[in-house]
């Protein structure tokens, strides 16, 4: 069998096999996706459609959007409603302002007309302007921030540090650890991936009760602490292999043109090695941002997106916790198709002078 041949079996089999990985890995997140976009009679049926046939974003909008409420925390209303004939208990003519309250059921609401007019009101009347009554609904209430927000910037908060101080510390340590004796630099990489042979699960706990004894819990600085942690030595190790390739000619020629050592690290080194960099950076954002035990144990009031969506998973509706899973895997979607520009064959040819 010549080459030509085996060239071109390859193809006829990796196209298939290509095409099936593909779809393994996009009908997990298309399956979440139409749950969350679909009516609950579509999905709960024995024999569930594959396409979205009864489109709704009802469940979208109980996680996105929220009543606006008053600072006492009462929801607001728009009323729009002609005006109606009032007596109280004690059959005195009762005002309703804007600004002044009502209740139903011993529940305590207020007003906001959309005229801005003074409606008189009695007490059987009550129940009609709640009939007709439209609640707000707004991005930036304090239940949506609280429960949505909050989760998604403390997530990518964390993520986007971790990665840039994973960088900072081992970027140099890698390029050093590559320019040593091969003897040397293969123990050490032994060492930092020895240090991943132990599970999370196993170390997360004494770590997070060291961290509450250094009162770190429910901070953002012990998270990322956390996150480091599996991910430092994760990073160095991809490193190494980034910075061994590239020719020690090109140190050698900035040098010879008056660069000195930071200088040709800075301008020379690092960018050649930026591809190598931007899949170890893309690798430790997604771990820090799926990072599930560690936000666990350290995160009592301000947890992450990963916890958040635990939380609705295990307490609310399916609904509700896909559109949670969709959120949390769209920031993934974009980082990596962003950083895709630099994971290029090729970039450290003609490197040399």
């Amino acid at each position: 069998m010549n080459k030509l041949t085996s060239d071109h079996i390859f193809k006829f089999i990796s196209f298939p096999l290509l095409l099936v990985i593909a779809f393994m890995m996009i009908f997990p997140v298309y399956i979440l996706v139409k749950v969350s976009i679909s009516e609950p009679s579509e999905v709960n049926t024995d024999h569930p459609t594959f396409l979205v046939h009864d489109f709704t974003l009802e469940h979208w909008k109980n996680i996105i959007l929220t009543d606006k409420k008053t600072e006492s925390g009462q929801i607001v209303y728009k009323i729009n409603i002609d005006e109606l004939t009032v007596e109280s208990e004690k059959e005195e003519q009762i005002i309703i302002t804007p600004d002044e309250q009502y209740t139903i059921n011993g529940v305590t609401r207020k007003l906001t007309f959309l005229d801005g007019e003074m409606y008189k009101l009695n007490r059987s009347e009550l129940q009609k302007v709640r009939d007709v009554s439209t609640t707000k609904k707004i991005f930036f209430g304090e239940e949506t921030v609280q429960k949505l927000y909050l989760p998604i910037w403390k997530s990518f908060s964390v993520a986007t540090l971790t990665t840039i101080i994973a960088i900072i510390i081992a970027a140099p340590a890698s390029y050093v650890i590559s320019r040593m004796p091969k003897s040397i630099g293969y123990m050490i990489i032994l060492g930092l991936l020895f240090t991943r042979m132990f599970p999370d699960v196993g170390i997360a706990l004494p770590i997070a009760t060291r961290f509450v004894s250094w009162q770190l819990t429910d901070s953002t600085f012990g998270l990322i602490l956390a996150h480091l942690i599996p991910n430092l030595p994760f990073l160095a190790w991809i490193l190494v292999g980034t910075f061994q390739v590239i020719p020690r000619d090109v140190e050698k020629s900035a040098m010879i043109d008056g660069a000195g050592r930071i200088t040709t690290l800075r301008k020379i080194i690092f960018p050649i090695a930026a591809p190598g960099i931007a899949v170890g950076a893309m690798f430790v954002w997604l771990n820090s941002w799926n990072e599930f035990l560690y936000a666990r144990y350290l995160t009592t009031v301000e947890g992450t997106l990963p916890i958040k969506t635990f939380e609705i998973i295990t307490t609310g509706s399916y609904f509700t916790a896909a559109a949670y899973s969709t959120i949390l895997t769209i920031p993934i979607i974009i980082i990596t198709f962003y950083l895709q520009r630099y994971l290029k064959s090729g970039m450290l040819s003609g490197a040399v002078k």
